[in-house]
């Protein structure tokens, strides 16, 4: 049984390392809903830094970090795919960031470069950096434990298949939902999303979100035990759970490229309509 269970690891491992972040699938759906959130001239200018690169949509672009961290050219954004902190760490902060970046460092980074650059193939691959790192902030074993590598050498057993924690929360729990099959299924759960939690998911910063991935980390290590089977009992709890975090990733990436990539004549027609909502005249 013990040789059974370290074959169990190895594999595990070796699937981690080919494991994209939310998986495919994830990205895809989560920028998705985000560009159909998004204003009308959001997706206009989307669009526009999409014509750099022919023949692909804003769901594919997300997924390109995951493939552009293995050239050579990109190889400095693989630590930005995550953050991690000590096992007795109760919060996140911007000191935890390594010396190389993480999470919060790459995102505020890209979020200059798209709030400052024009119309160029660096801010395309800033807008795609961006959504990409969002969608894995809210992934919670991106925010975890730097002893584990994120969950990553943690063997369990997922629908009884070898796996490992980050697996499952990058994409066994989509895949056991359906969404690989249904390349629209986000958008359609969408739909039942009360409006009251859509505003309020509208605020907050990367500091913020990340904190809440920790929170989720801690609870997901807490119900661990070594070899652990996860059945489909786990799929209906931890499902809705993983769902919420890709809601509130695409809501949050709309809100914030809203922000970043309006004009100064769209940004004054926002702020005056913010005014005008709360009762205040300029």
């Amino acid at each position: 049984m013990r040789f059974i269970f370290l074959c169990s690891v190895l594999l595990a491992l070796a699937y981690s390392s080919q494991a994209f972040a939310f998986g495919r699938t994830g990205h895809q759906q989560i920028c998705q809903l985000a560009y159909q959130q998004a204003t009308a001239q959001t997706q206009q200018q989307i669009t526009a830094l999409l014509q750099l690169k022919p023949g692909e949509t804003f769901a594919q672009g997300c997924v390109w970090p995951d493939e552009a961290r293995n050239e050579p050219a990109f190889s400095y954004s693989k630590p930005h795919h995550f953050m991690n902190v000590k096992r007795d760490a109760r919060t996140v902060e911007h000191k935890d960031c390594a010396s190389v970046g993480c999470l919060l460092s790459a995102i505020r980074h890209h979020s200059a470069v798209l709030k400052t650059t024009e119309h160029s193939v660096q801010k395309l691959q800033s807008l795609l950096f961006l959504s990409h790192f969002v969608a894995d902030l809210h992934q919670p074993l991106h925010v975890s434990y730097a002893d584990d590598l994120g969950g990553n050498k943690t063997a369990v057993y997922f629908l009884k298949q070898p796996s490992n924690l980050h697996g499952v929360w990058d994409s066994g729990l989509l895949r056991a939902l359906g969404y690989d099959e249904n390349a629209h299924l986000l958008q359609q759960k969408f739909a039942a999303v009360n409006k009251h939690n859509i505003r309020s998911w509208q605020q907050g910063d990367a500091l913020l979100w990340a904190n809440e991935s920790l929170r989720q980390t801690q609870k997901v290590y807490q119900a661990y035990r070594p070899g652990m089977l996860i059945d489909e009992q786990a799929v209906l709890r931890d499902g809705p759970v993983v769902e919420t975090r890709m809601f509130q990733a695409a809501v949050r990436l709309a809100w914030l490229l809203d922000k970043l990539l309006a004009t100064p004549a769209a940004a004054n027609h926002q702020s005056t309509t913010a005014l005008l909502n709360n009762g205040i005249s300029e």
